[in-house]
């Protein structure tokens, strides 16, 4: 029986070291936490990056260094111009502040390549990035949204620490996988969310991860223009019960490091 009992304290000791215990709270006390996440790294990105500066809030901003500088023609069809993606040459200044992500190189359905060809795509953005982000890139988005296990292996393996999705969950549940980790919402739905989530009284942790594209802002629809971009910004802002993180930041604080 004695022995027994010893075994028992000591399975018992082990579990509680072997997993991470949840934090209570995030760095500033909040239960809640917001992330704005932002692919492809056009043009647009300079109005939004204005915004959330103007509303001190944080944004990931995921990117395809091959394609820095190039004309989208197809845009025209959406927002009436043709659009174009951002300079490197100014990429570290336009995102200070902010987390720079991969967004791969060229940005392919990752679903659709063999592992000779993402670990090029993946290679090659952080050859590209990290140096300009002066550290190691932690966040991925998978490129329209197109994933497979193998691409969530070689993803990993390649260093980072998450990768979103474009699947909406529609809820503040925290990631269970980092490798395919499901966003809250795109843009356009967020706003009944966002009232839901401010009005949210909880004890655990929660988070909000907002997701999209700058350019779609430019559409001037319902949902999808400037003004509605700047009204879902500000409301969000500026709460004391928020912690307002880079999906990177947000992961590292789970982990623990």
């Amino acid at each position: 029986m004695k022995y027994l009992l010893i075994g028992m304290l000591m399975a018992v000791s082990f579990t509680c070291t072997a997993n991470k215990v949840p934090a209570k709270s995030y760095p500033n006390g909040a239960t809640k936490a917001v992330i704005f996440s932002y692919d492809d790294g056009v043009t647009q990105d300079r109005k939004l990056v204005a915004l959330f500066n103007k509303y001190q809030v944080v944004g990931t901003f995921n990117l395809n260094s091959g394609l820095f500088a190039k004309k989208l023609p197809w845009m025209k069809a959406f927002t009436g111009k043709e659009g174009e993606y951002i300079k490197q040459s100014e990429v570290k200044a336009l995102y200070k502040g902010h987390e720079i992500a991969s967004h791969s190189y060229s940005h392919p359905g990752f679903a659709d390549l063999d592992t000779a060809e993402l670990k090029l795509q993946l290679a090659r953005d952080k050859q590209i990035l990290s140096p300009i982000k002066g550290s190691p890139l932690q966040s991925f988005a998978y490129p329209l949204g197109s994933y497979d296990k193998a691409a969530m292996k070689l993803v990993k393996q390649a260093g980072f620490t998450n990768a979103r999705t474009v699947n909406d969950t529609l809820n503040f549940e925290l990631p269970t996988n980092y490798m395919a980790w499901h966003p809250t919402v795109h843009h356009s739905n967020a706003m009944p969310l966002i009232e839901q989530y401010l009005a949210l009284n909880s004890n655990k942790l929660t988070v909000m991860m907002i997701w999209g594209h700058s350019w779609e802002f430019d559409k001037n629809t319902k949902n999808n223009n400037w003004d509605y971009a700047e009204q879902l910004i500000q409301t969000l802002s500026n709460k004391d019960d928020i912690w307002y993180v880079s999906a990177g930041e947000f992961i590292a604080f789970l982990e623990g490091k």
